[in-house]
């Protein structure tokens, strides 16, 4: 598992990088907080089944989205949606390239809440990894079918 986090690693520094004047840092695995959370999943079907999500606090969501964008005014909701949207999408992309094909991706799903837990049924946790970015926990887990379920939360 230590050559798959390594990999992710790279490649959401690599987005990071090109994306942001944020730098993202390794963090430990400590929880989300209680706070408001944005969570975005790509799933990927064909010769290996997975998913990869991204979970953040909606306050480290909100820079993120105002970066991307390059606005001045604090985003809306649903720009804060198709920003995590594409992350994920971004993120996901660059694992389906790590894993057996041929297999296509999903389009992004995002739910926002202080009070939900997520899973992609059939999953387990192959890893899970958490950076900081601008002071705030921000977490990649990339999931693998299994036929068992791992919850996704906080």
């Amino acid at each position: 598992m230590a050559a798959i986090d390594a990999d992710i690693k790279d490649i959401a520094r690599s987005i990071w990088a090109t994306l942001f004047e944020l730098p993202l840092e390794d963090g430990d695995a400590a929880q989300l907080g209680p706070e408001s959370t944005v969570t975005s999943c790509v799933q990927i079907d064909g010769a290996w089944q997975g998913a990869v999500v991204l979970q953040c606090p909606l306050t480290l969501a909100r820079t993120l989205t105002a970066a991307m964008f390059q606005a001045d005014t604090a985003p809306e909701l649903d720009e804060v949606h198709d920003a995590l949207g594409e992350l994920a999408n971004m993120l996901g992309g660059n694992v389906k390239a790590l894993v057996p094909g041929p297999s296509r991706i999903s389009l992004p799903a995002v739910a926002v809440g202080s009070d939900y837990q997520m899973s992609v049924v059939g999953t387990t946790t192959l890893t899970a990894l958490t950076f900081t970015c601008d002071g705030e926990p921000l977490r990649v887990t990339v999931l693998e079918q299994s036929g068992q379920a791992d919850p996704v939360g906080k």
